[in-house]
């Protein structure tokens, strides 16, 4: 059954080669029996057992020109991802032990000398000599529909889920905080398999994780508690692209899995951001602040001001649009967060490159007017530390 989800990726595959499911069913089948005496035609035949030989048989019987080869893949590659995934410690199989007749975990190392019976269902030997094994061979569900995600309903969806902004108080699922970060707050659109968006929106939110601008809150060992930010340090991601890299299934390193938010029954059901290991969450339900992610990316939260073009970016001053109240929040908050640069140039600078990244719509700010109109703020900031 794990060898037929990981091929195909949908429930229905998975219930044909389920063995309790297949002893209650028939199908017809046509018998030529004419040499022996008997009349040719169809019969009611009950289904074959479920074992990786006649996986196989179907396989090479069955139509597949429609399958999706992004959540697909043949009988003998998933298998062989499987044992992979097995031999990696992404996850753990346990079986009866032929002698002794006790369920017990499979160790990894273990599936180095093993092989899989090709005429046995979910029987597994020693490679050389025989010997005893294991039979009746369990796979955690969970894990594999994680690591293979499922096929998607056809035709596949090409829209987003609905934008969750950062407004109010409180915390917000991490995706949306990236959904909202790539979208720019809901004024662009794309097809959400776009994996070089996704990453560009990771790599500008888990920055800010890192040098501990956005505060992160997980769950671990059933209760809620902060995450360490340098654990975001140029951490890998699976992003919620639904693109995996085996460079995640086989790696020791803490990567972050991201799922899309769709709604809060999914995500407490574990489609929800997570660090994790070996395909083991070390934490879950991953959330960030909202009144850091609006200060950060306030992206039209204040886009209400007519037709003038101003939006987002008036101050309420007489004269042209600036950005420059934006930019003096973030100093404000910087200043909270004792991260401010040693001088008003460099700290300009940094501001200056800011704003371009997080407003790229906004009148862009040299780094010297920014410096002229910061300079006393931040000469009382360098005051008040020393």
């Amino acid at each position: 059954m794990a060898v037929s989800w990981i091929a195909y990726r949908t429930v229905d595959a998975v219930r044909e080669w389920w063995p309790e499911y297949r002893e209650r069913c028939t199908h017809f089948l046509y018998r030529d029996e004419w040499r022996s005496g008997g009349s040719s035609g169809f019969r009611l035949m009950p289904y074959a057992s479920a074992t990786l030989q006649t996986l196989r048989l179907s396989e090479r019987l069955d139509d597949r020109s429609d399958r999706d080869v992004q959540y697909s893949m043949t009988v003998d590659d998933a298998l062989l991802a499987l044992v992979s995934g097995l031999k990696g410690s992404c996850f753990e199989a346990t079986g009866l032990a032929i002698v002794a007749g006790n369920r017990e975990t499979i160790p990894d190392l273990a599936w180095q000398e093993l092989e899989i019976s090709e005429s046995l269902n979910d029987t597994v030997r020693p490679r050389l000599g025989g010997g005893p094994g294991y039979r009746d061979v369990l796979i955690p569900m969970r894990a594999v529909r994680g690591l293979w995600q499922p096929r998607p309903p056809v035709p596949e969806p090409l829209s987003l889920p609905p934008l969750v902004p950062p407004v109010g108080g409180g915390y917000m699922p991490l995706y949306c905080a990236a959904q909202w970060i790539a979208t720019h707050g809901g004024a662009a659109n794309f097809d959400p398999r776009e994996t070089d968006r996704w990453r560009e929106a990771y790599r500008q939110l888990l920055s800010r994780v890192a040098s501990e601008e956005v505060k992160v809150v997980g769950l671990r060992g059933g209760r809620r508690e902060p995450v360490p930010a340098y654990l975001f340090a140029g951490i890998k991601i699976a992003y919620p692209s639904g693109h995996w890299s085996l460079d995640l299934l086989l790696t020791d390193e803490m990567y972050l899995q991201s799922y899309a938010y769709t709604d809060e029954k999914q995500w407490l059901e574990g489609f929800d951001d997570s660090l994790e290991q070996h395909r083991r969450e070390k934490w879950s339900r991953l959330v960030v602040l909202c009144a850091d992610v609006a200060s950060l990316w306030p992206f039209a939260l204040n886009e209400s001001a007519g037709d003038d073009g101003g939006g987002e970016y008036r101050s309420g001053a007489p004269g042209r649009p600036t950005p420059m109240h934006l930019v003096r929040g973030e100093f404000d908050r910087r200043c909270s967060l004792e991260s401010v640069e040693a001088t008003i140039t460099q700290e300009a600078t940094f501001l200056s490159g800011w704003l371009n990244a997080t407003h790229p719509k906004a009148p862009p700010l040299a780094p010297k007017a920014i410096a002229n109109a910061l300079r006393a703020k931040h000469r009382v900031y360098k005051h008040a530390r020393k």
